[in-house]
């Protein structure tokens, strides 16, 4: 059984961004494509919490290479997963304010 997802004011901000630029520069069919596979790692992040790696740099945070343009970062407590960040890969990492 799947734990619950919550996502981090953070999270649910740069999620909405990305999703925001893809409609923008390629279009609704693109965008849609991009929603569905992000959704689609969420659902199996939320069957196996454990499937990712920790991240090398934010010990109490799992790092999920989601496309070659956005990293997620995530924690589960034991009760739920909780996204914490959807990063470009190409940002520098010294603005990772929250991790």
């Amino acid at each position: 059984m799947p734990f619950e997802v919550r996502y981090s004011t953070r999270a649910y901000s740069e999620y909405e961004e990305i999703l925001d630029y893809v409609l923008e520069k390629f279009g609704a069919v693109s965008a849609a494509k991009v929603d569905a596979h992000f959704e689609e790692v969420i659902d199996q992040i939320a069957i196996n919490p454990y499937l990712f790696p920790y991240s090398n740099k934010h010990k109490n945070l799992r790092r999920c290479v989601i496309s070659p343009q956005t990293t997620l970062y995530y924690r589960f407590n034991g009760d739920c997963v909780e996204l914490a960040s959807f990063r470009g890969n190409k940002m520098n990492p010294k603005t990772i304010g929250l991790l």
